[in-house]
């Protein structure tokens, strides 16, 4: 092996301007350029994919996201699912929902952008992580930042973060956690003020991309104390400038959400598997941890992987399991050896922290969280994995990477030592296959769910999602209607096998009833219907459903009487109030019609369908000018609803006004030339 001569220099004081670790800028940038290629080329095959899981709710089944540029204002002062279910709490993760709505404007209803978008974006991570690596190992040798950067890109639990659309929110919450990190640690070596301001601004919109950039609030202080030779006060003042940010997003969120923390809502077991645990504490903390060793084998063997992990793919144990036992012995030894470790700053103990700060908000252990378990979520812990991993190849090859030096180039750089670059060649070999592998999983709904009922065949949700999305794909005109039996007959099977597991979810049952309904058969309809009611009597949505039904039947007064079931259950319902209005419109009984759908509107303002039954409301009762305006506000909120702009453009037809009944039918019959007919 050739020997590179170390370079030796002095230990940087807290002040001190921050050097580079090598004087060979071409080489940081050469490293760099590998790093962004190598982010890129791991997930090249996703650039064609199409939509697929959480896109529908936050992308082409948001109805603020759709409205493109126009939908931002909202999309800044609502909830995360505000767009789809009109509900204003829980969470707040504007950004990525604004990148989808401009991308959305740009190019609606085209998935290969919003692709090429996560790509190029966790290329641009990769350059910042490998920067502030080099930042953070200032007095390390080039080859661990090198190391460490490439292992964590190349790790498969990533891949729903950046095949998954949805998952931009984790990408964004990422990147701009590290490029708080790198500010901080550079103001804390250089005294720069523009580093804090920077730092305070990028950790500002970590948390605008994801609740979960709170964690760095830990992280920030123990890199200080770690990495720098800064004095504790430093460090405490420092540490407590970030405070400011956090301290501004929660005023925001308060100030848009109704409730910060959903508290008293009872999680919904589907969400969850540990509320089967009824708290107890030996079941709900046994599981918690059992979930927490599950992650660190997936950290070390990324197989089976799953879009989904809920009830019942984990099953319910208390500490007598040896699993979770041994899971809460391993990481209280990691934390104690962690602690023991912090005074001589071993790297390796920084690691665990990292992992242990980054993972704690979605480990189930001091709160329950809205799900019970995602790959998503090691993203961010997974760097703290990458970190241990590395150093402690080093430290079992018995190789000296606190010896700094100077490389000629690359190849210069890993033939420092042949036993650590191949031995992270054949993990970064390893972990390229199965990343690209999984990769295709993600093409589109019907590859990543097809798949995971496998991966994950106790996950009542993955069958109903396989389940609707074959309904949903026969319902958009997706398949032939050669095809459509089959695709019932798979969503039948799929409906039943989540049935058998989770008994009580009522989803499920109307599932079924809605495909025999579409089939016709009203008996079977409404025996699964009714079904979903008795598994579930303090479900408005059961009764919401019921009601639905009874409107497809044409029985109306049942159809009243359960939707106003439904709306004694919840007052806040807005798809009740509106199924109540069609059904008093079927009645021809318009003012009860339109009261309704006026408070659909009331509680959900850019409900396109509830506008669009209320000018139909008023346009039965010959009272055009309001009809109108309801139309107009239904194509403000869905533009190319070629429905919408059809029966605006008759309504002006009826009223007369020849000029603008054309423009609205010919829109019509250009989004939909089928309406001619």
């Amino acid at each position: 092996m050739k020997k590179v001569k170390p370079v030796v220099k002095s230990a940087q004081s807290g002040n001190s301007k921050f050097k580079a670790p090598s004087s060979n800028n071409a080489l940081m940038l050469t490293c760099s350029y590998i790093c962004a290629g190598f982010a890129f080329l791991l997930y090249a095959n996703t650039l064609t994919h199409e939509y697929a899981f959480d896109d529908f709710p936050t992308i082409y089944g948001n109805r603020i996201t759709m409205m493109g540029f126009a939908g931002i204002p909202t999309l800044l002062r609502t909830a995360f699912w505000y767009g789809l279910d009109g509900q204003n709490d829980w969470l707040y993760r504007p950004l990525s929902m604004v990148m989808f709505a401009i991308e959305w404007g740009l190019s609606p209803n085209t998935p290969a952008l919003s692709h090429w978008v996560n790509v190029l974006l966790h290329a641009v991570t990769a350059v910042v992580l490998f920067r502030f690596l080099v930042n953070l190992f200032q007095n390390k040798n080039l080859l661990l930042p090198f190391a460490i950067t490439l292992l964590w890109l190349a790790h498969p639990i990533h891949t729903e973060v950046i095949a998954n659309i949805k998952s931009r929110d984790e990408i964004m919450s990422f990147l701009f956690g590290v490029l708080t990190l790198n500010s901080f640690l550079s103001y804390i070596k250089t005294d720069e003020r523009k580093h804090i301001l920077w730092g305070c601004l990028f950790f500002f919109l970590s948390l605008m991309s994801k609740e979960s950039g709170i964690t760095l609030l830990a992280v920030v202080p123990l890199m200080f104390w770690f990495f720098t030779d800064a004095p504790l006060k430093k460090n405490l003042i420092t540490s407590s400038i970030i405070i400011i940010p956090a301290v501004v997003y929660i005023i925001i969120r308060g100030m848009v959400l109704t409730s910060q923390l959903n508290l008293g809502v009872e999680i919904p077991l589907i969400d969850n598997s540990l509320m089967g645990a009824n708290h107890n504490f030996n079941l709900e903390k046994g599981t918690a941890f059992y979930i927490l060793g599950i992650y660190i084998k997936l950290l070390f063997f990324p197989h089976p992987m799953s879009s989904d992990y809920s009830f019942d793919e984990i099953k319910i144990v208390g500490f007598s399991n040896p699993l979770a036992l041994i899971s809460l012995i391993g990481y209280v030894a990691l934390g104690v050896y962690a602690l023991i470790r912090m005074p001589k700053k071993d790297p390796v103990a920084f690691g665990i922290l990292f992992y242990l700060a980054t993972i704690s908000v979605v480990a189930n252990v001091v709160f329950l969280t809205r799900s019970t378990m995602a790959d998503r979520f090691l993203y961010m812990p997974s760097l703290g994995f990458s970190i241990i991993l590395v150093i402690l190849i080093a430290r079992i090859l018995k190789i000296d990477l606190d010896a700094k030096a100077d490389f000629a180039g690359v190849s210069n750089l890993l033939n420092y030592n042949k036993s650590l670059t191949y031995t992270v060649g054949v993990i970064l070999v390893l972990s390229s296959f199965k990343t690209i592998a999984r990769n295709g999983d993600w093409k589109n709904d019907t590859t990543i769910f097809s798949t995971d009922v496998n991966h994950a065949p106790g996950s009542s949700r993955l069958h109903w999602l396989y389940a609707n999305h074959m309904v949903q794909d026969v319902k958009q005109g997706k398949v032939t209607p050669d095809q459509a039996d089959n695709n019932y007959n798979i969503a039948i099977d799929q409906f039943n096998k989540c049935i058998e597991i989770h008994p009580g979810y009522y989803e499920a049952y109307f599932g079924l009833s809605d495909i025999y309904a579409t089939k016709k058969d009203f008996q079977k309809a409404l025996y699964y219907s009714k079904l979903s009611v008795a598994n579930n009597p303090k479900e408005a949505i059961a009764y919401n459903n019921l009601g639905s039904l009874y409107f497809k039947m044409q029985q109306f007064d049942s159809a009243i009487a359960t939707l106003n079931t439904a709306i004694k259950m919840n007052g806040q319902y807005a798809d009740a109030y509106n199924n109540l209005g069609s059904a008093y419109f079927s009645k021809s009984d318009f003012d009860n019609a339109i009261f309704n759908y006026k408070k659909a509107i009331e509680i959900s303002p850019i409900y396109t369908d509830a506008w669009k039954n209320l000018g139909s409301s008023y346009g039965a009762k010959k009272d055009f000018d309001n009809s109108i305006a309801a139309f107009r506000k239904a194509v403000e909120l869905d533009p190319n609803n070629a429905e919408v702009n059809y029966f605006l453009g008759i309504t002006y037809q009826n009223k007369g006004d020849a000029l603008n009944a054309n423009a609205y039918i010919s829109k019509a019959y250009e989004l939909n030339p089928s309406l001619k007919k």
